[in-house]
């Protein structure tokens, strides 16, 4: 019997080959008649690294030639870090998640304590969620725009280019990292991004047979807790570019999620945090209630 390839498309970054190399094992080890095939590719994400993400078009850029290569039918499917990924999708393509969660949480590097850095100090983010997110809740420091990789980012810190960071945490447990992480910062407070810590594969709607192969590798857990943050961005309109986080969870029988919308700038906040027993109902009444608290205009979605 002849042996089956599957093509995954995936971004040449260290991370994003561990993570596409992490979804090959699991489908070759599941799978003993199967083949996995990595595509690395370099993105217009990649590329632009003298501009901000949201001047030319968001976090979807470290996605669109990989979502090409699945419409062209060139890769079955593509790997992605969930919280990268668009609320809406292209056209034909969806999405599934692999596996369990890492942390969902954010982590700050450097030689200080948060509180203790010196006031006039720099922290490095390229997100707009951790930017408004530390000027609303840390007001001692100056927030700077820093791109690049997890190492280049690393890198400028201890060439003191910035005195801290702000990095997710699953992605520094995945390249080892771990070590270079000063705090953990709480997910109540500092709310993550949709999705954060959670793998994901794309791939074309019409590919029944990638389906039903991924949905053997997903953890339902975790594919109904980011599908409850996905819906609460998608409600309030915040996309992965906007000054947003939400993070759900079950604890026993119950699904807490918590939400947090954001004025660019960080000088006003929105947050509601819901318990209930069903996920998407979870959701749907934190989006709403965030509606009606005008999310929307502090999100410019109006």
């Amino acid at each position: 019997m002849a042996q089956q390839t599957i093509r995954i498309a995936t971004r040449r970054s260290r991370l994003a080959m561990w993570q596409a190399n992490h979804v090959k094992r699991l489908i070759e080890n599941r799978n003993s008649g199967m083949n996995c095939e990595l595509l690395p590719m370099s993105t217009s994400g990649d590329v632009l690294v003298d501009r901000t993400l949201q001047s030319e078009g968001g976090k979807g850029l470290f996605l669109k030639e990989l979502e090409q290569a699945l419409v062209d039918n060139q890769a079955d499917l593509a790997v992605h870090s969930m919280k990268d990924v668009p609320i809406h999708l292209e056209v034909g393509l969806t999405l599934k998640s692999i596996g369990e969660r890492g942390s969902a949480q954010d982590v700050f590097v450097s030689n200080f304590e948060i509180y203790e850095l010196p006031v006039g100090s720099k922290i490095g983010t390229s997100s707009s969620r951790r930017r408004a997110l530390l000027a609303y809740v840390y007001k001692r420091s100056e927030i700077v725009p820093i791109r690049g990789n997890v190492e280049t980012r690393l890198r400028k810190l201890d060439e003191g280019e910035v005195d801290g960071l702000v990095l997710a945490a699953a992605g520094l447990e995945r390249l080892e990292l771990e070590k270079r992480v000063r705090s953990i910062l709480p997910k109540n407070v500092f709310v993550p991004a949709v999705g954060q810590g959670v793998l994901a594969a794309e791939f074309r709607d019409d590919r029944k047979d990638i389906l039903a192969l991924l949905s053997e590798l997903s953890d339902p857990d975790v594919e109904t807790t980011s599908r409850a943050e996905r819906l609460v961005a998608e409600i309030v309109g915040a996309d992965c570019a906007g000054a947003f986080g939400v993070h759900c969870e079950k604890v026993d029988l119950v699904y807490k999620l918590t939400a947090i919308a954001l004025s660019d700038s960080g000088e006003r906040a929105i947050q509601t945090e819901i318990e209930h027993k069903d996920a998407r109902a979870a959701a749907e009444e934190a989006g709403q209630r965030l509606l009606k608290l005008g999310a929307a205009t502090l999100l410019g979605a109006t």
